[in-house]
């Protein structure tokens, strides 16, 4: 389940960059594509939580990020929907953050034994 995971996480990584390439440069971008990218999103969240439910606790980390990097997702949505620009420090932090859980769910998708450094 980790590996389709990462791999819906890897096509969420290519729109997201797509997106973020066109806001900063100023150009507008159309309101099917970042719900695509939402939605897509999910779909890898879903996967990641039904694996945690099957009883791999190192993937809390990935949730707990997950709930924030899609709660700045929807306020770049809504701030997009009224017509205002991106904060860019918002569109940073969703992106740092996106990255930082992408590498995390990479390493534990190609090292299934591996454990986290703390007892959980």
């Amino acid at each position: 389940m980790l590996m389709a995971s990462l791999a819906v996480f890897t096509l969420v990584a290519i729109m997201g960059l797509t997106i973020v390439f066109d806001v900063w440069r100023g150009q507008s971008v159309g309101s099917f594509y970042p719900r695509l990218h939402g939605g897509a999103a999910l779909l890898g969240s879903a996967l990641v939580i039904g694996a945690a439910l099957q009883g791999d606790t190192r993937l809390y980390v990935n949730i707990a990020l997950a709930v924030v990097i899609i709660v700045l997702g929807v306020v770049m949505g809504v701030t997009a929907e009224k017509g205002k620009q991106v904060p860019k420090p918002i569109i940073f932090t969703h992106v740092s953050l996106a990255i930082i859980c992408y590498l995390i769910l990479a390493f534990f998708a190609f090292n299934p034994r591996a454990t986290l450094p703390i007892a959980v």
